[in-house]
């Protein structure tokens, strides 16, 4: 089952355009709608805390370790299943169970609940990724693959917005309105109705879903040989052929875990350590902040995205390498950016770093796609995409924020602006590895053209 390094999948045929991107549209809309759900939490920690009594490390532990710990875990079975089982089931099964489990915590009553539901929704959404990107990789024509994942790497972005923006326009309004006669929900606070209308969105999703067929799985072959044993073999790659196969592609693989890697404890550091560098930097609010991250996460990164995809399409027409090319640039941009965005003396220079870095930090996800549904066969799509995002979780989600801690706490504890001088170093270091994996990528990329 292990194929040659340059094999490249079939393109899906007899598929209209307006077909591929009605899948491409329900999958982003419900990864979008997985992102509100995991982060319109954050703008709840203080009713939540006060409203059921919780210590800070409990609202901490249950909020963000137990959904990441869940999330983590089930990356890799998620991607088992994904190349083995009808994917459009996983996903329902995935909106359909984070719903409820949305709908849960907004309905806890303690730390033990809150606990539970929200690692409930984390283990639930962790059940996505791998089964869409392997839809994508099987159900669009590789002239448009990579503006396809493309806009489905939007969803983090748009979700995230949505979260902060329409988070705290619902939680605003949730607050001066009287709904206490409502049935079901009206002895609910404003935060736990807010999360019971999210985590609701998901079932007309559900409907959606079964409205677009289950791609068929394609087999990629460089020679007559290797296609004839695909074809005789129901069974999908073990998971000793898939590790053979990414072992046989290092080269290009290794690279873009380190790449994809430094990226992610990048932009996780980012998230966390912005707020606190804001307020006590230029005095902003956390309502200030959100609004203006919000409205940046919605409109630079998904147009980074949307061009990254079109330069990588048209680059692969010409048999170029587009993924790496681009990996190479947006890496180079990175490198500034992250110095000097935790460097900014003004608000304007501040926030003109950080459109810039939203620009081109999250294409790493589009460029971990494409690279390796290009690389591997479709059948071993799914569990490669569940250890590239493996990685992802532990370092970036797991390390990361607490290396700028630690950094914080140690090196810079002394300094008049210890955030900012951490963040500017921790995340130049993540930068520069970056961008050294992304050269690597680049020259390998040429020698194999």
């Amino acid at each position: 089952m292990l194929l040659h390094p340059d094999s490249r999948r079939a393109a899906p045929t007899g598929t209209a355009p307006w077909r591929e991107w009605w899948l491409v549209g329900v999958l982003t809309v419900a990864s979008m709608l997985a992102y509100i759900d995991k982060n319109i939490v954050s703008l709840m920690v203080v009713s939540i805390q006060k409203d059921l009594g919780l210590r800070p490390a409990q609202v901490t532990l249950a909020l963000g370790t137990a959904f990441a710990i869940a999330n983590i875990l089930i990356s890799i079975p998620a991607g088992w299943l994904a190349d083995r089982v009808q994917r459009r089931s996983i996903v329902a099964v995935a909106i359909l169970l984070w719903s409820a489990m949305a709908i849960a915590c907004g309905n806890v009553t303690g730390f033990v609940t809150l606990l539970l539901a929200r690692a409930g929704v984390g283990l639930a959404e962790g059940l996505l990724p791998p089964a869409c990107y392997s839809m994508i990789g099987d159900g669009v024509s590789p002239q448009r693959r990579a503006r396809a994942l493309g806009v489905f790497s939007m969803s983090n972005l748009v979700g995230t917005g949505l979260a902060f923006l329409g988070g705290g326009l619902l939680l605003g309004l949730l607050g001066r309105v009287d709904y206490s006669g409502l049935p079901l929900v009206g002895h609910l606070p404003p935060w736990g109705l807010a999360l019971v209308i999210t985590g609701a969105l998901g079932f007309p999703l559900l409907l959606l879903v079964f409205l677009f067929r289950e791609p068929k799985r394609h087999k990629a072959a460089s020679d007559k040989a290797a296609a004839d044993r695909a074809e005789a073999s129901p069974e999908p790659p073990s998971w000793s052929e898939v590790l053979r196969a990414l072992a046989a592609r290092r080269g290009m693989l290794v690279p873009l875990a380190i790449f994809s890697v430094a990226h992610a404890m990048l932009t996780n550091s980012v998230n966390l350590w912005i707020a606190p560098l804001l307020m006590g930097r230029f005095g902003l609010t956390p309502a200030q902040i959100g609004t203006l991250s919000g409205a940046l996460l919605l409109t630079a990164g998904p147009i980074g995205l949307f061009v990254a995809g079109a330069v990588i399409d048209r680059l692969n027409r010409q048999g170029r390498h587009g993924a790496q090319l681009i990996a190479l640039v947006v890496a180079a941009i990175m490198l500034p950016c992250a110095i000097f965005h935790g460097l900014a003396a003004t608000q304007a220079s501040f926030w003109f770093w950080q459109a810039l870095l939203l620009l081109v930090a999250t294409t790493y996800l589009l460029v971990t796609s494409s690279i390796v549904t290009r690389e591997l066969p479709p059948a071993m799509v799914g569990r490669a995409i569940a250890i590239f995002l493996l990685l992802q979780g532990l370092l970036g989600v797991g390390l990361a924020p607490t290396m700028t801690a630690l950094a914080i706490e140690t090196v810079f504890a002394g300094d008049a602006q210890p955030i900012g001088h951490a963040m500017a170093t921790m995340h130049g270091a993540y930068a520069a590895v970056a961008l050294v994996a992304a050269i690597v990528m680049f020259r390998r990329g040429r020698a194999l053209r």
